[in-house]
């Protein structure tokens, strides 16, 4: 056993009293508590928990009370509610002249088609009033190259309505604009990538769906 002494000046050495050996092992047991504990504690403190009073960045935003315009403040970015109970109706009245699905390819001075169509087209006669297919907030108007002149609405839950080769300078609507389902938004036209009038109309659901289906669901008729 090993005796710890302490020297004085003048070289006498006299013994230190040790602590006793269970004081010794409550003190270590007393230290690992409190290497244990302050990290755990420091963590939970510190790091704030999204709790009541706390809105996140691009969190969906409360419905309004109107089933005809419902959206969230442009403030949060834009998200919009679709009503479940919201309408849904044709963009235009003629019939369906290119339905969804494989198609030949078209070429004209802007560019080409692809092989694949993922809209329909309706046969309307230019100067055809567009309308909003369901109540929405406009995420774009503008030249979408061989899409020509082009409206999206974004109609919430991740659904988006598209309006293509719309009539130059018949664009009635901006971005960031509420629509319901009726609003004329621009006028059939022949832009982009086209053989003659008609409206491209899509559907995308984070990947473009057939819109004969999904408005048949909706009650819609194409």
């Amino acid at each position: 056993m090993i005796h710890l002494t302490m020297p004085l000046r003048d070289g006498t050495q006299i013994p230190v009293p040790r602590a006793p050996r269970r004081r010794r092992l409550g003190s270590l047991r007393s230290l690992l508590v409190i290497v244990i504990a302050v990290p755990a504690l420091v963590g939970t403190v510190a790091v704030p928990a999204h709790g009541a009073g706390t809105a996140l960045p691009g969190a969906a935003v409360a419905a309004s009370e109107s089933p005809s315009q419902n959206a969230g403040p442009a403030g949060r970015g834009g998200n919009y509610m679709h009503d479940a109970n919201a309408p849904w109706i044709r963009p235009v009245t003629a019939k369906v002249t290119s339905p969804y699905g494989p198609r030949r390819v078209i070429c004209n001075t802007v560019g080409c088609s692809n092989t694949f169509h993922d809209g329909v087209d309706f046969g309307s006669a230019c100067g055809t009033p567009i309308k909003a297919i369901s109540p929405g907030r406009v995420t774009f108007a503008g030249n979408a190259g061989s899409f020509g002149e082009r409206v999206i609405i974004d109609h919430g839950s991740g659904v988006e309505s598209l309006y293509g080769h719309a009539q130059t300078g018949s664009l009635n609507v901006s971005v960031g604009q509420l629509v319901k389902a009726g609003t004329a938004i621009a006028k059939v036209g022949a832009t982009g990538v086209v053989t003659g009038c008609h409206l491209d109309l899509k559907i995308r659901i984070s990947v473009f769906v057939n819109p004969g289906p999904f408005l048949a669901a909706r009650g819609v008729t194409l």
